[in-house]
């Protein structure tokens, strides 16, 4: 009983200490990337535990922040060229990486106080919002906690890989996920492994139900998995699609695109592909040639459209299998978050209305969530993030019970307060 006790309380933060990288391949980054994760994961599980975090943790954590501080900069064009193989090179921004790693390193060395007094150095009228987000839920244990999670919860990384869940972050969602609510759902349009979702978070298990490729696919808190029915004519369909998308991005006019953004994210009856990233590292007209061209090769497999509806956004192609819309079965449409969440919720016996609902997004194609959870639920409030005003007067239209906020970290400190 004695030793239980003792190995339950031993730190085991830091088995495999990060060490100082001379990072020149896109491939040494992704490796670097999810030696973070393996570190950072097992720290929240000590913080949430209320366990002192050992300092070589933070030591570890610098040691891959100067590694990525020192990757070689472009002396004509400022940028930060990594190789993909022995010739070619690619622009990086790193934006994400270095700066989620200094939130880090700070929350653990100054303690959560001072951390979100770091976070409101940095972002306009950030007390005011938080406070107004704290007051407007204060008290509420929520039914259910349905969000996105890249530009909600999580700020936006110019590779999805490369986007692996902060320290601070996961201490706030998790702790809100435990304390103010029954149901905590990450529906996201990524896959949900290999690589997805679950690949980039560091949340403790059993504490959400990830949903990914728009909630067709979900692990529930017990880690059973879950799936949206498919037809077999259009699983072979979607087969058909992604070999054709492969053999493209295969092609050295093309193969860049499977190193940007989403890049090409094989999910449960969806397909996307990056087509631009949040830094425009593609040309525009470069971004828009290859958008036709994947617009080709869906119209060559599904040239009466019965199969596939093409949703761009500017950043991403996401091809979506079609479902029924109507009784009669003739009708059809896209896959959303709001069938996502229709197909979870009655997996999981959510049905009932009883109790607040939170809801949160930050694009229109969080909206259909928004609007399935007011057909389904008596008591809905929602938090977008968006400095979008027409994206404003929609949610609020819908919505009566909204609040939106201009970024991510705000909505992160309105939860984290909540819970405490």
């Amino acid at each position: 009983m004695h030793e239980s006790i003792l190995k339950e309380r031993q730190l085991t933060t830091c088995t495999t200490p990060i060490t100082l990288q001379d990072i020149q391949t896109l491939k040494e980054l992704y490796h670097l990337k999810a030696e973070t994760r393996e570190l950072r994961e097992p720290i929240v599980r000590n913080i949430i535990k209320q366990r002192v975090v050992g300092r070589a943790c933070v030591e570890s954590l610098k040691n891959a922040l100067y590694s990525l501080e020192t990757i070689y900069i472009d002396d004509d064009t400022g940028h930060r060229l990594l190789r993909l193989d022995g010739l070619k090179q690619i622009e990086v921004d790193l934006t994400y990486e270095i700066r989620e790693l200094q939130k880090d390193i700070y929350y653990l060395e100054y303690g959560e106080d001072k951390f979100i007094d770091y976070l409101a150095k940095f972002m306009p009228e950030f007390r005011a919002h938080v406070n107004k987000g704290v007051g407007m839920l204060k008290g509420k244990h929520f039914k259910a906690f349905i969000t996105d999670r890249d530009g909600t919860t999580n700020n936006y990384c110019g590779r999805y890989r490369s986007s692996i869940q902060p320290i601070y972050n996961s201490v706030f969602l998790s702790r809100f996920a435990k304390n103010c609510c029954t149901y905590p759902i990450i529906i996201t349009s990524a896959p949900l492994k290999d690589f997805g979702i679950l690949n980039v978070s560091i949340n403790p298990s059993n504490t959400f139900v990830y949903a990914g490729s728009k909630g067709r696919e979900f692990i529930d808190l017990n880690g059973e998995f879950n799936s949206f029915p498919i037809e077999e004519h259009k699983q072979k369909q979607i087969h058909l699609l992604n070999d054709h998308l492969r053999v493209m991005l295969q092609d050295p006019d093309f193969e860049k695109f499977n190193f940007i953004g989403s890049a090409l994210q094989i999910k449960f009856g969806q397909t996307t592909v990056a087509r631009q990233d949040i830094s425009s590292s593609i040309h525009d007209d470069e971004s828009s040639a290859f958008l036709e061209k994947v617009k080709s090769i869906v119209k060559e497999i599904d040239p009466e459209g019965h199969c596939f509806r093409i949703e761009d956004t500017g950043l991403d192609i996401e091809i979506i299998l079609t479902i029924d819309a109507g009784s009669d079965g003739q009708a059809i449409k896209d896959f959303d978050k709001g069938d996502g969440l229709a197909f979870i919720s009655r997996e999981l016996g959510m049905d009932d209305s009883e109790g607040p609902v939170l809801v949160c997004g930050d694009t229109p194609g969080d909206i259909p969530m928004l609007k399935k959870a007011m057909e389904m639920y008596g008591d809905v409030w929602t938090i977008f993030v968006t400095r979008d005003e027409a994206l404003k007067k929609e949610v609020q239209a819908i919505c009566p019970k909204s609040f939106t906020v201009p970024y991510p970290d705000i909505l992160l400190t309105i939860l984290g307060l909540l819970s405490l």
